[in-house]
């Protein structure tokens, strides 16, 4: 049996559709960049990732929750975005307390590791933040060494 053959043509079709979700995935991939770099400009961005699972704040009522997105480390802060609803958070560099992994987030099992950022929201109270992201420790490293050194430097001053 000839899977190629001309004359059977369910193989193009399946070659059609994976082609045609690669190319979704890419022009999806740059609309997002375009977004970021747009609303705050390119020399803002130190790096972001995409297909990154938000799991909400913990002062949000209910289980965590999971959405998909964008995670972009600027020189201020953290920016999140979601690909399909229109769920964004921002966080100051400034106002992080505390950043570390765990499985566990608003006392329910994630069944994963996720990146937890503690912070004072805008009522000066503690809230956290989780987060999936692929290549957790880069992640973690930058973030503490663009927003949480440059908050010792300003402190120590």
């Amino acid at each position: 049996m000839n899977y190629f053959d001309l004359n059977n043509s369910s193989w193009l079709v399946i070659a059609a559709i994976f082609s045609g979700l690669i190319f979704y995935l890419v022009y999806m991939r740059s609309v997002e960049s375009r977004r970021v770099e747009h609303k705050f400009g390119k020399d803002e961005i130190i790096i972001s990732s995409f297909g990154v699972n938000y799991f909400g704040r913990e002062s949000e009522p209910g289980k965590p929750l999971r959405s998909s997105g964008v995670l972009v480390l600027l020189k201020k802060g953290l920016y999140y975005r979601a690909r399909w609803r229109k769920r964004e958070l921002f966080i100051l560099g400034s106002t992080i307390t505390y950043i570390g992994v765990s499985d566990v987030f608003k006392k329910k099992s994630l069944y994963q590791h996720a990146v937890i950022i503690s912070f004072l929201n805008e009522e000066g109270k503690d809230d956290k933040a989780a987060f999936r992201i692929p290549y957790p420790a880069q992640w973690i490293n930058a973030i503490k060494s663009n927003l949480l050194n440059k908050k010792a430097e300003i402190t120590d001053s």
